[in-house]
């Protein structure tokens, strides 16, 4: 369904996925010859039909739009639609498009090792992300005991903020190292710099008290260079 989701969006949906081997493929043609793939998509239950799908279209792409527009939240429109039975027209226009979708995705992940990298590539940042904000929000064992819900968002805000704050300051600072150094003459690789990421806080005092002083803050002229 999530595939489906994301193609209605304008938008590709890559995730990694356990165990690709044990992952159902379908083909549309019970004529055609897939060579060496015929063996796994065989079988009346691995052919999907194309008349539903486009029966419902029009109605799959007013749903969408709706979601979309922010008229109605992707998350509860989403999971009401996964709870129809499997016999409704909608419910199967959708999941048969995201299997056309997933079963295109699968073949791209097994025969493209660019496309793997990319994947765990993402997925390596997240976890980064993540780790960082464990780090962060280290009080209370990370867990958000307020019962209110502004003070869940309050403090979930002011996480993203720090979280985005160290990021920053971690991406100026590679900025202004490169800026005041000369890679060839100190034999720097710079096609190395790909993989350096500003998720990274190893030099971030996080635990202890921070004073701020606004009159020790200098306050920058727009016009002035970024140090």
């Amino acid at each position: 369904m999530n595939f489906a989701a994301f193609a209605m969006l304008g938008r590709r949906f890559s995730p990694r996925i356990r165990g690709v081997q044990r992952q159902r493929i379908y083909r549309l043609d019970k004529e055609r010859d897939y060579g060496d793939l015929a063996s796994i998509v065989s079988g009346n239950d691995r052919t999907l039909k194309l008349d539903h799908i486009a029966e419902q279209w029009d109605q799959m792409g007013r749903f969408y739009a709706s979601l979309e527009s922010g008229h109605a939240t992707a998350s509860v429109a989403l999971r009401r639609l996964a709870g129809y039975s499997a016999k409704n027209r909608f419910y199967r226009a959708n999941r048969d498009l995201g299997r056309i979708l997933k079963t295109e995705f699968i073949l791209d992940y097994m025969s493209k090792p660019e496309l793997r990298t990319r994947i765990r590539r993402g997925l390596l940042k997240v976890e980064q992300m993540h780790a960082l904000a464990r780090d962060v929000f280290y009080g209370r064992r990370g867990r958000i005991n307020a019962r209110e819900l502004w003070e869940q968002m309050n403090s979930c805000s002011c996480l993203t903020l720090i979280v985005a704050c160290i990021i920053y300051w971690q991406a100026r600072e590679i900025s202004r190292v490169l800026r005041r150094c000369d890679p060839e003459a100190e034999g720097l690789n710079v096609a190395m710099l790909k993989h350096v990421s500003p998720i990274e806080w190893e030099n971030v005092v996080l635990y202890g008290q921070y004073v701020l002083n606004r009159r020790l803050v200098r306050v920058r002229n727009p016009k002035d260079p970024t140090p």
